[in-house]
């Protein structure tokens, strides 16, 4: 049984603080998917990502976003919509690598350098997981504009994501793999 954990950290420096070892520790997931790492590459903790693969889009906005997959063995894939990733290997420094992108559906280019999607295929298990980071939505106030022009940003970003994942299912099936 394959044991997958997601995990919110609001910043992997403050989470590390906050004992994210201990949580992890506990869980012992196979796979992990981080949301809001929000760290530069060369400030994420070595001991944040020790013994694992990760894989990291840190996004191109500084201090903001950024998700990350780890897992015991190294992926046989992996996929971003900015088409770059940072690779951590244990016992190895961080390496930049290309991530090819998938096709993305109509609404998600303008998402694609906010670091808020990574995809890895499993080296050992037939299957595809992705970790996702939402844009933040709000509750369209009339009086408010940018309340409803937030909103109005996250449903556009959903709708495009809802064909994103029937088209990445699709890829996994014709490949053989769970997504």
């Amino acid at each position: 049984m394959l044991r997958v954990a997601t995990y919110n950290v609001n910043g992997i420096r403050a989470a590390q603080r906050r004992g994210f070892e201990t949580w992890l520790a506990a869980r012992d997931p196979d796979v992990l998917a981080l949301q809001e790492v929000r760290s530069p590459v060369e400030k994420v903790p070595a001991e944040a990502f020790a013994g694992w693969h990760a894989t990291y889009d840190p996004g191109r906005l500084a201090g903001r976003n950024g998700v990350a997959v780890l897992t015991r063995q190294p992926p046989a894939a992996v996929r971003t919509w900015s088409g770059r990733a940072t690779a951590f290997a244990p016992g190895s420094a961080p390496v930049e690598i290309e991530a090819p992108t998938p096709t993305l559906a109509r609404g998600l280019s303008r998402y694609a350098d906010e670091g808020r999607y990574v995809e890895v295929d499993l080296s050992e298990t037939p299957v595809t997981l992705a970790c996702l980071y939402l844009p933040k939505g709000a509750t369209p106030d009339p009086q408010d504009q940018a309340s409803i022009d937030k909103q109005a940003r996250k449903e556009s970003f959903l709708a495009g994501f809802a064909r994103h994942l029937t088209a990445t299912h699709r890829r996994a099936a014709n490949e053989g793999r769970q997504f």
